[in-house]
Order: structure tokens, then C-alpha cells, then sequence
């Protein structure tokens, strides 16, 4: 079981400040997180307030599964709930050089084990020209059964790539692998090892869902 009273809960999720029209007509401007904007629209039912919502479902912090670019991909409601929460590997690679390639052998050496889930970021500095993940990297990810991959600060494939325009195509990843975007702050976990939960809605036929990112780490004993 774990002791929420030993652990330091990390929140990896960006702040979505939507817009909202209500009832009476006024509307509170909101802040489109990277140019995707979410509009609420106020109504009462049942004595309450209430919202419809529209938006991008690739907003903000957000899960991402292989229905995304395959129609015979499984969607994110399909997916096992175990695909979003559990042990992660996090691994640092702040001090990589930017462009640098990222290897299976830099995974092994972060302690990535079959069946996890793997957290990932580069330095913030370094967002111009990231490190990025080598084809034989994802393949290793895919071959040890990774659950859920993270990202902050990292290309998702080679530059110079059909899937290597700036940041990256993901496809390769979710070809076999959950996807965690738009995580930030992963710098403050310090520990190799943390718990993860990122938990979408259980809704057929999405390619992603935001979703509240958070790490249990635990903390040293005195």
C-alpha cells in the first residue's frame, strides 16, 4: 500500500486557463495553451452550473494512444487503465549536449525495466535542438513492453527524418506505446524511480485526453 504521507507528490501538468461564455452573455477571456484555445459555455441543469466544452483534445497536458494514427489502433477508452498508472523509470538528461542521440544504452543506464513506464526530459535550454530518440531506441522501448512514455524537452525521433520535423512525429512510439505529452517541470523529481498517474477520461473513439499528470516520490527518511 502506498503511504501518501512518504511520498512528495509532483504535479506534471500545465495550468489551462479556458474561455467562458455565460448565460448572461459576458465572456471571460482565456489563454490558449500553444495556440489551442478551450471555450466553456455556462448552462444550468439540475440547479447547477454547468459547462459544454470544446477544444482540441491534444491540449495542454495529455495522453496519447495508437488510434491517433491508425484506424486499427486501439483508442484511449480501450487501452488497460494500467497503461496510465504505475512504476517509472525517470531518466535525466539534462546534462546530454543538445542534438545528441539518444541510445537504448542511456535507458539501461537510467534503469528502465520491462513493463514500466519511462519519464523522460533534456534541458529547457537545449529547446531549439533537443536530444532525440534513435529508431533503435523506440525499438528497444517497443521489445521491453513500456507502458507509457513521458516527455519533456526530448524529439521523439531523428532529425532529418520523415518523423523528425522539430520536435518530432510520435507514431513510431505509439505504435506500441501510450503516450504522455505536454508534461512539464519533470525536473523536479530527483529520484531514479517514482510512481506515475496520468489518467484520462474512459470515452471510445479519442486519439488523446488531458489528463492529470502527477509522480509519487518518496521521500528520504530522516
Amino acid at each position: 500500500m502506498i503511504d501518501l504521507n512518504e511520498c512528495r507528490i509532483i504535479d506534471l501538468t500545465e495550468e489551462v486557463i479556458p474561455g467562458e461564455l455565460k448565460k448572461d452573455g459576458s465572456y471571460l477571456h482565456g489563454e490558449p495553451a500553444g495556440g489551442r484555445p478551450v471555450e466553456l459555455q455556462e448552462f444550468t441543469a439540475f440547479g447547477a452550473r454547468m459547462h459544454f466544452i470544446q477544444g482540441q483534445t491534444h491540449t495542454g497536458t495529455h495522453v496519447e494512444a495508437p488510434y491517433k494514427y491508425s484506424d486499427t489502433g486501439t483508442d484511449l477508452g480501450s487501452m488497460p487503465v494500467e497503461c496510465y498508472i504505475g512504476e517509472a523509470a525517470a531518466c535525466n538528461f539534462e546534462d546530454m549536449e543538445a542534438g545528441a542521440a539518444i541510445t537504448p544504452d542511456h535507458f539501461l543506464s537510467a534503469g528502465v525495466k520491462a513493463e514500466d513506464i519511462v519519464l523522460v526530459w533534456g534541458n529547457p535550454a537545449d529547446a531549439d535542438d533537443p536530444p532525440y530518440m534513435t529508431f533503435e531506441a523506440i525499438d528497444w522501448l517497443i521489445s521491453m513492453r513500456v507502458k507509457l512514455f513521458g516527455n519533456e524537452n526530448i524529439a521523439f525521433a531523428p532529425p532529418g527524418t520523415p518523423f523528425g520535423t522539430g520536435f518530432g512525429d510520435a507514431r513510431l512510439l505509439l505504435g506500441g506505446i501510450v503516450l504522455a505529452d505536454g508534461l512539464v517541470d519533470m525536473n523536479q523529481i530527483k529520484k531514479p524511480r517514482v510512481f506515475f498517474i496520468g489518467l484520462p477520461v474512459k470515452m471510445r473513439r479519442l486519439t488523446a485526453c488531458c489528463a492529470r499528470a502527477i509522480v509519487l516520490e518518496e521521500i528520504d527518511a530522516e
